[in-house]
Order: C-alpha cells, then structure tokens, then sequence
C-alpha cells in the first residue's frame, strides 16, 4: 500500500459525482468520498441532494471523509462550493499521520471552491456554522440583492427603415368634428395643444369667396395639427424607447459592473483561500519539518540512551570479567605461593633432615672417634689421658642434639678444639659428650686439673642409650590429624610428636608417632610440652 492517496482505483465514480455536485441541472448537491478498507484507494461513500442538513449525518468518527457540497450564499443569492475534510476522533493515530497530505492531494482533485473546513467532530460540521463561513466569505453584504428583482419593460427595437407617416382622412375627421362640439381629447401622455397660426384677415374686396377659403384653411390646419401630432406621438415613442434602451444599457452596465465586482470577490476570494491553503500548506510542513526534527532528536537520544546503555552494560561486563580474572589470578597466586611454601618447607625440611642425617652421622663418627680415644687411653698412664680441661664461666643449654649443656663452675675434659669458636669435650662424670661454645669456658692449667680416674671401656657412651634430651622439641597431640599431602604426617589424639622445627607460625615439622616418618602438621593441632 502507498503512502500517497490513490484516485485511479474508482476513477471515473470519483469524478462523475463530482460533476453532478457541480452541474446546475442535477439536483445531487452533496458528495462524500472515503478509504477503500485496508488501502489508500479513494470511493464514493454517497452523493445525496438533501443539504447540508443531510450530509451533517454521513459523517463517522471512525474514518477520514472528504465532502463537498453546493450551497447558495445568503448574501449574493449565488452558488458557493464548500470542501470538507473529515478527521474522527476515533481514527487511528498511524492513519492520521496521513490526513495533511492526503487533503492536500484531494483539494487539488476538486479544483475550485469557496470554502475549506478542517473537521474532527460533529461541532465542525453544523449547517449554521458552514452557511455562517459561506456568508464571511462573500466580503461585504450588500442589500440589493436581498430585494425583489423588478420586471423591465420590453424594449421594441427600432426599425431601420424609415416609415412615412401617414395623412389622415381628412373628410372623415370633419364629420366627426362636426359631430362633437368639444375639442378632441389629447392623444396620449405627451399630448400638448398646437398652437394655431392666427387667423388671416378676410379680404375686403373678396367677400363673396369668403366662405370657401375658410374651409380650405380649416382643412390644412386641421391636417397641420394631425401632422404635427403624430410627429409629436412619434417623438415621444422615439424619447421613450431612447429612455429604454439607455435604461437597459445602465441595467446592463450596473448589471455587468456588479458581475465584474462578483467575479473580482470571487478572485479575490479565491486568491485568499489558495493563500490560505498555501499558508497552511507552508505551516503544515514547517510541523511536519519540525515533527520531524523531534522524531530525529528522539531518536538520536535514544540511540544515545541505548548506546550509553550499551557502554555501560559492557563496562559492568568487563569490571566484572577483570574481577573474575583477578579473582582467578589471587586464587592461582595463593595457590601457586602455598604450593611454593609447600615446596619451600619440603625442601627445608628434606635440608633440614638432610642435614639431621649429615650432624647425626657427623655425631656417630665423632662417638666412634672419641670411644676409639677412650679406649687408646686406657692403655696409657692417666697424666696423658686426660687431656685439656676447662671450668664453665657461663651457663649454657645445649640447641642442637650433638651439644652439650654447661652449668656454670662444671669441669668439662678431653676438649678437642674442633674449630675456632666451637670445642668438643665430655662432662667430668664421662656421661655426657658433645660440642659447646668455647668463650663459655676456661682453659685449665694442667699443674691444676686433678687427676681423673680412666673409665673402663664398657661405659662408652654410644652404647648407652638416647636421653630425653635427643628427642628435641616435643608436643602432644590435641586431636587427631590425616595427612592431606605427601609431606605432612598423620597422627591421633595424645600421640607425640618429636623433633619439632617451627617451619611457619601456622605449620611445623616434626617426627611422628612411629618415629620414622617426618613432614608437616598443622600447629594448632597439638600442645608443646615445657
């Protein structure tokens, strides 16, 4: 379906009703187009020769209708042409989107009119409103036309040839004037009395002939006067049918002048009206430019709304992507940092037991190299076997399991001096050997050891067993652990762990209840022994 309306559909409908609506003779003097249902097509809705009063009611709330009508202008008494465009209130907003320009479309179909009414409902559209635009627009009222036109007098037209008038019968006019002792009676309306010549004075000397001249002069005055009268009847006849036709050239002019004046209002009119139509032409799209323009602006801040939406929506989504990527990243960090603190520990630990394993073979060797020089010295005399001696100065507990705790004012012998900072020596009761720091002691003199009784070789101290002492730092289980790694050990309530190096402030290491197994434990899992 076009946007444009469509006259080709019922062409020739369309335009036989207009021509009736037109022409004088037929007495349809209404028409009403409208919309083929569904499309732009125009059809003749009816025609009808009722009035205005009868198109008032073919009017619908529910359509677009186009009416035209002819009318009598109250005022000049002649026809007028009234356009009609309908628009109900009920019609449907896409539809009336199109009724500025398809009125337009259709006041160009109807050509020439009077009057044009833009209607919506049925105050638009009453007689008295419609008669009332037609008397506006007939300009000014004047009043001849409201009186009763006058019957002219037929004009005899004047003959081309000339007629000679003709004499009357002189004889009988005599009897008849001797029949009547008054004078004739004037001839019509414009009669007036001749005026005779006087009389001629009787010849003196010719009395005997007096009567026969008298007669004779009465008959040529007689026929004088007829003469003259019927000159004169012709005169006024001539002056009256002058008066006439100057009458009739006047009324033809006034008639012509007031023609010319219609047909100048009637321009004039015309010329208002398309100026009208032109102006609300020019007004209709200055809105529609500017409905326009509104649409644009809507919609460019639509666009705008939904673009920022868009904008906005996609920021969400990447804030939200980078939380979770970051949240990925924090969760693989903390997981790889516990995996490298996991690492970390295991490879403390397995240094830490590398170097348990490394100090406990160094201790064995050292027992087996001391038990090796005690039993040397059993065979030597005892001024040679004791060795250095020194007195504690400090008192020291010993950190490492191959050190040997001092109190102040004890006598260690047999001291080594393995290393600048770190001597070798056994307790004076031989129970005890290990390392100790040497600026905790003091060197003996030896004018000033006493002499020490050698021991017998079956006390050697490798053969006895471990003390409490080698066990390290200890805890007791509070509840129990499984092992969730490789590296961690597992262990029940009230169990001991032993050995333990504080790895972390959350996990240790230490050896388990088997005492072979060492890794990790959880620390708030057992309690340390003091």
């Amino acid at each position: 379906m076009g946007l444009q309306v469509n006259f080709s559909a019922h062409a020739k409908e369309l335009q036989d009703a207009y021509q009736a609506v037109l022409s004088d003779t037929n007495p349809t003097n209404w028409l009403v187009y409208s919309y083929e249902k569904g499309t732009n097509d125009l059809k003749v809705q009816d025609t009808g020769d009722g009035g205005l009063e009868e198109l008032f009611d073919e009017f619908s709330d529910g359509k677009i209708q186009y009416a035209f009508a002819r009318v009598i202008d109250p005022n000049t008494q002649l026809q007028k042409y009234v356009f009609i465009g309908w628009c109900g209130t009920g019609v449907p907003e896409s539809r009336k989107a199109f009724f500025n320009s398809h009125l337009n479309d259709v006041s160009k179909f109807f050509k020439s009119f009077h009057v044009q009414i833009q209607a919506r409902d049925e105050a638009d559209v009453e007689p008295e409103l419609i008669m009332k635009r037609v008397a506006e627009s007939s300009g000014a009222k004047y009043s001849v036309h409201k009186e009763q036109q006058r019957a002219m007098p037929r004009v005899v037209p004047v003959g081309s040839v000339y007629k000679k008038t003709e004499i009357p019968d002189i004889a009988s006019m005599q009897k008849e004037a001797m029949k009547k002792e008054s004078m004739p009676a004037p001839v019509g309306t414009n009669y007036r009395p001749v005026q005779t010549a006087p009389k001629p004075l009787n010849q003196r000397w010719g009395a005997g002939s007096t009567g026969l001249s008298d007669g004779a002069a009465k008959v040529r005055a007689e026929r004088e006067q007829a003469e003259q009268e019927a000159r004169e009847r012709e005169t006024a006849m001539q002056k009256e049918r002058d008066a006439q036709a100057r009458q009739a050239s006047v009324e033809q002019e006034r008639r012509a002048k007031e023609q010319e004046q219609l047909e100048q209002q009637r321009l004039a009119e015309d010329q208002r009206q398309r100026e009208q139509q032109q102006q609300e032409e020019e007004r209709r799209r200055a809105q529609e430019q500017q409905d326009a323009r509104h649409r644009q602006e809507e919609d460019q801040r639509r666009a705008e709304e939904e673009q920022q939406a868009e904008r906005q929506r996609q920021e969400a989504q990447r804030r939200q992507e980078e939380a979770e990527r970051q949240r990925q990243q924090e969760e693989e960090a903390e997981r790889q940092q516990q995996e490298a603190e996991r690492q970390q520990l295991e490879a403390e630990r397995q240094q830490q037991e590398a170097e348990r394993q490394h100090q406990e073979a160094e201790r064995q060797r050292e027992e087996e190299r001391l038990a090796a020089q005690h039993q040397a010295a059993a065979t030597v005399p005892t001024s040679n076997v004791q060795g250095q001696s020194a007195v504690v100065l400090f008192g020291y507990d010993a950190g490492e399991a191959n050190e040997l705790s001092l109190a102040e004012g004890q006598v260690v012998i047999n001291i080594e001096q393995v290393d600048e900072g770190w001597w070798f020596g056994t307790t004076e009761d031989g129970q005890q050997q290990g390392l100790f720091p040497a600026n905790y002691v003091q060197l003996i003199e030896a004018s000033e050891a006493p002499a020490v009784v050698p021991e017998p070789p079956a006390a050697v101290v490798h053969d006895q067993p471990e003390t409490t002492q080698d066990l390290g730092q200890t805890a007791v289980a509070l509840y129990d652990y499984d092992a969730g790694e490789e590296n961690e050990i597992s262990f029940r309530e009230h169990d001991t762990i032993t050995h333990i190096e504080f790895a972390s402030d959350d996990w240790w290491q230490g050896v388990g209840p088997d005492g072979k197994s060492v890794g990790l434990f959880p620390a708030n899992y057992v309690e340390l022994h003091q």
